[in-house]
């Protein structure tokens, strides 16, 4: 028996804390915040899956999870809700892919893990973190858990974009893995960093490790933008920045604690130049969420 019916939710990650090789392997560490997607899964017995055309990636996440549990002779109507921005680094393909995968099985009276939504999500492009209810070290192309972290104290994340798209699948067909390898000790020093802040719940440790690795990745592949965000970031005293690797968005990290929000969007939509948006955001626990 199936429950016909299911609708789940998946948080936006707003870029990556960090991302690079690590042990021969990609890997990164999603930054999961409060903006979110929402996908209905309508089981039916007609064999075909019904989506709009250009959705082309919640149709193969839901013809592959039947076919993952042996059901391809099933159909569906997938609906998709989605207010996260595409092509800007927001994991907005991530947060369809893990909803659609999620709440198909739930549909088909199926349970799912974590790691093998993963599997499925990594099959169809890389992919963000945000399928696992916790903060992980994940290889985003084998769909691999390397390491738990634990839980994510709050940060206030302040995305900035300065225009333009970043296509995951198309950006990730480039071959950076023996320039990111040269890189690895600063990653893992980052990392180091990252991880002794989330079990701590040291804002100014994820900070520091966030910032180390974005100036890695500056070294990689320049974005011209990311130095007048340092100099904000440096001015109002952030905990750190991030990027979001393969997008648009330059994020500057901030300790709620020191209730800096407020004058720091303030900062940015008068110092800054050439901004095409900036957004507030907090961190939020990562994993798909069932609705119905």
């Amino acid at each position: 028996m199936f429950e016909n019916q299911s609708t789940y939710r998946t948080p936006a990650s707003c870029g990556e804390l960090l991302q690079g090789v690590i042990e021969d392997s990609f890997a990164l560490i999603s930054c999961p915040v409060n903006l979110y997607n929402t996908v209905t899964i309508q089981i039916d017995t007609s064999g075909v899956i019904k989506c709009d055309s250009e959705l082309h990636k919640s149709i193969t996440a839901t013809e592959r999870t039947l076919a993952f549990f042996g059901r391809s002779n099933l159909g569906a109507t997938v609906k998709v809700s989605n207010p996260i921005s595409k092509s800007k680094g927001l994991g907005s393909s991530t947060s369809d892919i893990t909803s659609c995968i999620a709440a198909t099985a739930n549909a088909i009276g199926e349970p799912i893990e974590a790691l093998q939504i993963a599997s499925i999500a990594t099959s169809i492009e890389p992919s963000d973190a945000t399928m696992f209810e916790e903060m992980v070290l994940f290889g985003h192309r084998t769909g691999l858990l390397i390491d738990r972290l634990g839980d994510l104290p709050l940060l206030d994340i302040l995305a900035i974009d300065f225009g333009g798209t970043v296509d995951t699948v198309e950006y990730n067909m480039v071959d950076r893995f023996s320039v990111w390898k040269q890189h690895e000790k600063e990653t893992k020093n980052a990392l180091i960093d990252i991880t002794q802040g989330i079990k701590t719940n040291n804002v100014a440790l994820i900070g520091k490790g966030a910032t180390a690795n974005t100036f890695t990745a500056q070294k990689i592949k320049h974005n011209p933008d990311l130095d007048q965000v340092i100099e904000l970031a440096q001015s109002i005293n952030a905990a750190g920045i991030s990027l979001a690797h393969s997008g648009t968005i330059i994020s500057i990290i901030l300790d709620p604690n020191q209730k800096q929000m407020t004058y720091a969007l303030k900062q940015a939509k008068s110092k800054l130049r050439n901004w095409e948006s900036i957004n507030h955001f907090k961190t939020t626990r990562p994993g798909p969420i069932q609705i119905t």
